[in-house]
């Protein structure tokens, strides 16, 4: 069994440091005998620089084991995963590549150091080669669940959901976890690339899957209004109200769209009605502060229109939104010049976050909200960035 002390700083670690992953496949049972390695000042050194953050330091003091004791398979192993997360994939490759050509690994060894070699191979580019690796992997240890971990994100990486479904669905069976809210956005995403190739009836069965997984996938909520809208208005609005009603704080998602159903069937007001109910819930929403400005606008009440976004902004200055409805009113007023609307296209055009949205999980930013993070890879961890006025501050 691997090290006890290893095992202990990586249970502290697991909370935020980038070499949680790989100090996680260090635990795994192997067939070893207990190595010297532990007794050396350096390997010391290492789990006291890892728990307290220092990654970099605690891999030049385990490079120094490493010398010191170069049999110490877990030692490697770790080194290599742990270059990996500091961005050294190349030597990381060179070390997972060099465990595996030693004579008289147990199979367990292989199959650790063949699952860090698929990760290397997928951070750097690999994909082909990191596939073929995890798929190696499982057809000699169908239960590695590092491998099918592997697998299912590159399918997501290349949007083969279809495969990503089933990587997901056993890995669900084998770890007897409930991953239902995963699978039912892989299951919406299959559906929003159907409804994209005009294949509306297998779009409808992956949302009406995904909603049967977990009721709380909102895109799948989104989709089916998709295939409502253009036949159906009054039907999708109703999909929207309710999709709104079970997750309000997306409801901004479905604004657009609810806008569209309430004019197709002649009753613009109810949206207006439901823009002004979120008001009086949060004033700090602007989101609905806008999208009431701009059904204001368009209907020529362009006071009232101004009056919503002089409060918006007051609530929300960072909002860029928020600044362009603005001064697309001002115009609308008469009160704005050639200059303006110069300063208008330009903004418009230049602004890097126009609508932010953060990972809860990575701090990765987007302007869109993104149901799964290009950098972490984590499922429904985007939420809507909100930064207050300065006199709240």
């Amino acid at each position: 069994m691997v090290d006890t002390a290893i095992t202990a700083v990586v249970l502290a670690a697991a909370a935020g440091l980038l070499a949680g992953r790989a100090w996680r496949s260090a635990r795994m049972r192997d067939e070893a005998a207990p190595g010297a390695f532990r007794s050396s000042a350096h390997y010391t050194q290492a789990l006291n620089s890892l728990a307290a953050g220092h990654v970099d330091l605690a891999l030049s003091e385990l490079e120094k084991v490493a010398r010191e004791q170069p049999e110490a398979f877990e030692v490697q192993l770790v080194l290599g995963h742990l270059m990996r997360e500091t961005g050294h994939v190349e030597r990381s490759m060179h070390t997972h590549q060099a465990l595996l050509a030693r004579d008289g690994l147990s199979r367990a060894q292989r199959t650790q150091a063949l699952v860090g070699l698929g990760q290397d191979q997928r951070s750097a580019g690999f994909i082909d080669r990191a596939t073929r690796t995890f798929e190696q992997v499982l057809e000699a240890d169908p239960k590695s669940l590092d491998a099918l971990e592997g697998l299912a994100r590159i399918h997501e990486d290349q949007r083969r959901w279809h495969a990503a479904y089933d990587a997901r669905l056993r890995l669900q069976r084998l770890r007897k976890s409930d991953d239902s809210l995963v699978l039912g956005y892989v299951q919406a995403e299959i559906g929003r690339e159907a409804l994209t190739g005009q294949r509306r009836e297998e779009a409808e069965r992956a949302f009406r899957t995904a909603l049967r997984l977990d009721p709380r996938v909102f895109p799948a909520q989104l989709g089916l209004a998709d295939l409502a809208l253009d036949a159906e208005p009054r039907r999708a609005a109703a999909l929207l109200l309710d999709a709104i009603a079970a997750a309000p704080e997306r409801a901004y998602l479905a604004f657009d769209r609810l806008a569209t159903a309430f004019s197709a069937i002649g009753e613009p007001s109810r949206f207006v009605e439901l823009c002004e109910d979120i008001v009086r819930r949060d004033p700090r929403d602007w989101r609905a502060r806008l999208a009431l400005a701009r059904q204001l606008r368009g209907s020529g009440r362009l006071d009232e229109a101004h009056g919503l976004l002089l409060r918006a902004v007051a609530a929300n200055p960072h909002v860029l939104l928020v600044h362009l409805e603005m001064w697309r009113t001002l115009q609308a007023l008469g009160v704005a010049d050639e200059r303006v609307a110069q300063y208008h296209a330009t903004g418009e055009q230049a602004a890097f976050y126009i609508d932010p949205h953060v990972c809860t999980s990575c701090r990765y930013r987007a302007d869109d909200m993104l149901w799964r993070c290009p950098h972490c890879h984590a499922w429904n961890s985007f939420v809507e960035e909100r930064v207050g006025p300065a006199a709240d501050r």
